[in-house]
C-alpha cells in the first residue's frame, strides 16, 4: 500500500491552510443553525498558527452532525460537522467556503483556508476528500492507492484520518496544547504539546487525569473508576476533577494566582498559569534555564519558514511579542558574555552564557548589563524592544548549545 499522507497546516490568508492532498458511523440531525463562528487561532501553542477565520454563513436549513465518523459518500454542506466522540473537537464546513476544526474554547487547530462561499466538502469512497463549489474542485486532499475509502474521523486528540476500513490514509495532524480559564476538558480528550505524541494530557473515561511523556505515564491524579469526570480549568485560578454528579475529587488550589491557561509544554511538563501568566502549578518541579520575560505567548517559533527573501530563511529562534520596555530577565546563573548596539539584523542584543548554553535576546530598547558581568534569573539584563530587522516590538530568543543552534522552547521554561 502508499505511504500515507499526512496534512500539515500552514498559515494563509489569516487561517491555517493544507499543503497536500472507529467507531460504527452514526448520523443525528439537530434542528438548529450553527451559529456564526469568529474564532481566534492559537499562538505558539501550538496550537499551529495564529490569525482570524472569517464569520461563517450556516444553511438555511437544518444542519447535520455526525459523531466520531461519517461516511463516505457523504457531503458536508455548510452548517454541516463532524465532531470527536465526545463533541470536543468539530469539523465545521463554513457558509464562507472554509472547513475549519474548532477546539475547546473554540480554538481553531486546522482550516483549509479556502474562502469560496457555497462551496461543499465531498468525503469520497475514491480515497479523496474535495472542497467543492459547483463544478470546480477548489482543494484536494487525497492518497492513490487501491481500496475505496469507507468514512471520515474526527479524533478525540484533536487529529482527523481518511480511511479505508480501519486504516488511515490521510492523515490531519491538527492538536491543542493550550486550554483558557473557563473551559472544560471532557472524558476522552487529549491535548498535546505538539503533532507527535511526546507530552500529552489525557481526561480519561474512567476519570484519571494523566500525563505522558513518549507514551509513559509520569504524572496521574487518584481518581480511577469515577466514569464521567471531567476537568475544569477554573476561572478562580484552580484546575479540578470534578465527578459526573459534581463533586471535587481533586484540585491544585491554586485560587491565589487568579485565570489564565492550561499549557500542555515542549519541554515534558504541564503547567497551570496565572491571569498575570505567572506559574501557579506544574506536574513536574521547574528547574534549569527560564524564558527571558514574563509571559508564555508565542508569535514566531524555530524554524519556521519566512518565505524568500529572508535572511536566514528558517526562523532561528523564537519570538515573544512583547511591549517596548518590557523587563528582560537573566535566564539562571550565568555570564553576560556579547553586548551589542546597533546590529543591522539584531538590532541592540544581549548574549549570557549558561554553562554549555548560550542564550540571546535581540531587537532591545535598552541594555543593563556589561560584558563579563554574572546575572541571576532574575537580574533585569535589558528591556525589549523595536530596533534592527524587527517588524514590530517582540523579542527574539535564541539558544545555542556547543555553538549549535537548538529550539529555545526545549531548552527554556516559562517562568
Amino acid at each position: 500500500m502508499a505511504a500515507v499522507t499526512t496534512v500539515s497546516p500552514v498559515l494563509c490568508k489569516g487561517i491555517m491552510r493544507s499543503t497536500s492532498s472507529s467507531s460504527r458511523p452514526g448520523r443525528r440531525t439537530v434542528r438548529a443553525l450553527l451559529a456564526a463562528v469568529l474564532a481566534v487561532a492559537a499562538v505558539g501553542t501550538g496550537l499551529v498558527g495564529t490569525g482570524l477565520v472569517g464569520t461563517a454563513e450556516p444553511a438555511a436549513a437544518a444542519t447535520a452532525v455526525w459523531k466520531g465518523t461519517v461516511p463516505a459518500g457523504t457531503t458536508l454542506r455548510p452548517g454541516d460537522s463532524v465532531t470527536s466522540p465526545n463533541g470536543q473537537f468539530r469539523l465545521v464546513m463554513q457558509g464562507d467556503g472554509n472547513l475549519v476544526e474548532y477546539g475547546i474554547a473554540n480554538a481553531v487547530i486546522w482550516a483549509s483556508g479556502t474562502d469560496a462561499p457555497g462551496a461543499v466538502a465531498v468525503i469520497g469512497k475514491n480515497r479523496a476528500v474535495d472542497l467543492v463549489r459547483g463544478s470546480t474542485r477548489i482543494a484536494r486532499w487525497a492518497q492513490g492507492g487501491t481500496g475505496q475509502s469507507t468514512s471520515f474521523e474526527v479524533r478525540g486528540d484533536g487529529t482527523m484520518a481518511l480511511l479505508v476500513g480501519t486504516t488511515a490514509i490521510v492523515n490531519w495532524n491538527g492538536y491543542q496544547d493550550r486550554v483558557p480559564a473557563g473551559s472544560t476538558i471532557l472524558p476522552g480528550t487529549t491535548l498535546r504539546s505538539g503533532p507527535t505524541n511526546a507530552n500529552t494530557l489525557t481526561m480519561m473515561a474512567n476519570g484519571v487525569f494523566v500525563q505522558r511523556n513518549a507514551g509513559k505515564n509520569v504524572w496521574l491524579t487518584n481518581t480511577v473508576k469515577q466514569y464521567g469526570a471531567t476537568a475544569a480549568v477554573q476561572q478562580d485560578g484552580n484546575l479540578v476533577v470534578y465527578s459526573k454528579e459534581g463533586k471535587a475529587l481533586w484540585a491544585s488550589n491554586t485560587s491565589r494566582k487568579g485565570g489564565g491557561a492550561l499549557l500542555v509544554q515542549v519541554d515534558g511538563n504541564v503547567v497551570l498559569y496565572g491571569k498575570d501568566d505567572s506559574r501557579s502549578w506544574s506536574t513536574r518541579r521547574v528547574t534549569g534555564l527560564a524564558w527571558p520575560v514574563v509571559g508564555t505567548t508565542i508569535t514566531g517559533r524555530f524554524g519556521d519558514d519566512r518565505g524568500a527573501g529572508h535572511n536566514p530563511r528558517y526562523h532561528q529562534g523564537a519570538d515573544a511579542p512583547v511591549r517596548v520596555g518590557t523587563p528582560v530577565y537573566g535566564s539562571g546563573t550565568g555570564t553576560v558574555t556579547t553586548v551589542v548596539k546597533g546590529h543591522a539584523a539584531y538590532g541592540n542584543y544581549v548574549v549570557v552564557t549558561y554553562g554549555m548554553t548560550s542564550v540571546l535576546s535581540a531587537h532591545l530598547s535598552t541594555i543593563a548589563v556589561k560584558k563579563g558581568q554574572v546575572v541571576q534569573m532574575g537580574t533585569r539584563i535589558a528591556a525589549s524592544g523595536n530596533t534592527g530587522q524587527s517588524t514590530g516590538p517582540h523579542l527574539h530568543v535564541e539558544v545555542r548549545q556547543g555553538n549549535t543552534l537548538v529550539d529555545p522552547l526545549k531548552v527554556l521554561k516559562f517562568r
